[in-house]
């Protein structure tokens, strides 16, 4: 039981950070998706895929194998695992929210200052 839930959450956390990473406005503007094709750079297939994609699959297996070896003989494997699965799913959340905030980055043209007309940089 301990075994298939390691295996799982490398699978779930190799699609999510795939999945998260492609979607991104990062990644669509390396691809190509601007104004006729400008700013393609294509390095990011080789550059920066493989690290999200092993990222995403070794983060969640290696919390779940930690939470159930600091948890050995402290109560039963169906207890050990059910703690290991909140302590993972916490760390998958954590990690998805990070890899979305690195590809989707801050842009402060769309950001207003306060709330006035005026901006707060014309003072």
């Amino acid at each position: 039981m301990a075994g298939y839930g390691g295996c799982a959450t490398a699978l779930l956390g190799a699609v999510t950070a795939v999945y998260v990473w492609g979607s991104s406005r990062r990644t669509g503007l390396h691809m190509g998706t601007g104004l006729e094709g400008h700013g393609r750079d294509l390095s990011v297939l080789w550059t920066e895929l493989p690290l999200v994609l092993l990222a995403g699959a070794l983060t969640p297996p290696l919390t779940w194998l930690l939470t159930l070896r600091l948890l050995r003989g402290r109560a039963p494997l169906r207890g050990r695992a059910l703690v290991a699965a909140l302590c993972t799913a916490g760390v998958f959340a954590v990690a998805t929210w990070g890899l979305h905030s690195w590809a989707n980055p801050y842009d402060p043209d769309r950001v207003r200052l306060s709330g006035t007309l005026v901006s707060d940089l014309d003072q």
